[in-house]
């Protein structure tokens, strides 16, 4: 039997008490849950090819740090450019640079970004992400815009962010890369 736990944020899977040892998994790694401390048989395990071995002989916090180690190791990230997106930890990276977003531009860019260089609507922005059916009558995609080309191209020998006249946003991870429509 399989139960899910989460560590800070992290969904793991763990196979339950049928299972000898417990396992937990997150994408690839492989994390055994030792009942009792045994030095030799976590060497064996190890060299079996298990990435960590964790129990209860040790604190919960270091069980639960070695696991997130694991974890952040793998995380899974999205490129567009030199535009980087650690997917777990919501971070933004440019040429190696740190840009701190807010909620809604990590939404609005990472929308943007599961569709290099495509013209998406001011419409189709609202729904993916404001979630809203209709429009408003606000600026708010047009300001948020604002602030992400802000962040994100100033200071750069080209701009990711594009206007599209009449058609919408496009992120082009080239200088003058090619638009399809939305």
């Amino acid at each position: 039997m399989a139960r899910a736990l989460s560590a800070r944020g992290f969904d793991l899977a763990m196979q339950g008490p049928g299972s000898d040892p417990p396992r937990v998994s997150i994408s690839d790694a492989t994390i055994l849950w030792q009942g009792v401390d045994d030095p030799a048989a976590r060497a064996r395990a190890l060299e079996g090819g298990a990435q960590d071995v964790v129990g209860p002989w040790m604190h919960e916090g270091e069980a639960v740090a070695r696991i997130i180690r694991l974890a952040r190791d793998d995380q899974p990230r999205l490129r567009v450019g030199d535009l980087l997106f650690h997917l777990v930890d919501r971070q933004v990276e440019r040429a190696g640079r740190a840009i701190p977003l807010l909620a809604r531009e990590y939404a609005l860019l990472l929308h943007l970004a599961r569709r290099p260089g495509e013209a998406v609507s001011r419409d189709a922005l609202l729904r993916a992400v404001w979630r809203l059916e209709f429009d408003p009558g606000t600026n708010s995609v047009e300001v948020h815009m604002s602030r992400l080309r802000a962040k994100i191209d100033r200071g750069y020998d080209w701009p990711l962010l594009r206007t599209v006249k009449g058609r919408g946003y496009a992120l082009c991870p080239a200088g003058d890369g090619a638009l399809s429509g939305a």
